[in-house]
């Protein structure tokens, strides 16, 4: 894998192979790399059969899994470089992160055809980033993060329209 210690992926892949033993969740890890925001990173997707469990509402248990693998590295690794790396359950985000582009890219169709803002439904402040990411290189359009979690939405709207207001 092109600019990453392949020693560090190994070390990822023992400490996610590690606590699965001891959560008694069986999976497979494989592992890819993906361009993210214009960088380069890690994603150790683990095929099981306990997804739900692994995944929890919303992602929940997912980002809690990924969070205790990043603390366990930064504590375990003699590497000072630091690491880009997503867990993936099942491709779960990965296919999550299609279906929020494809959310995207059809509100900023609507908003082209009927001048008017669109707003999305409320979601979690990584996919509010997926729809900003998603949406920011077009020229015509601008998106707002809008209301209070958990209820914040993202708001897509054309950048010459005349309020600012969602």
């Amino acid at each position: 894998m092109a600019g990453i210690n392949p020693q560090n992926i190994e070390d990822l892949k023992a400490i996610v192979a590690e606590m699965l033993d001891k959560m008694g969740v069986l999976g497979q890890i494989s592992e890819r790399l993906e361009n993210r925001e214009g960088k380069e990173a890690l994603v150790l997707n683990i095929k099981t059969d306990d997804a739900r469990i692994m995944i929890g509402q919303s992602g929940d248990n997912l980002f809690a899994f990924q969070h205790v693998v990043r603390l366990l590295f930064r504590k375990r690794s003699e590497s000072e470089e630091m690491v880009s790396f997503m867990i993936d359950i099942n491709d779960y985000r990965r296919d999550k992160e299609d279906n929020l582009r494809s959310t995207a890219r059809s509100a900023a169709l609507n908003v082209r055809r009927t001048k008017q803002k669109e707003e999305l439904r409320p979601m979690p402040a990584y996919d509010r980033r997926v729809v900003h990411t998603f949406l920011a290189d077009e020229e015509d359009l601008m998106t707002i993060s809008y209301g209070e979690e958990p209820e914040r939405r993202v708001v897509v709207k054309l950048k010459d329209g005349s309020t600012n207001s969602p």
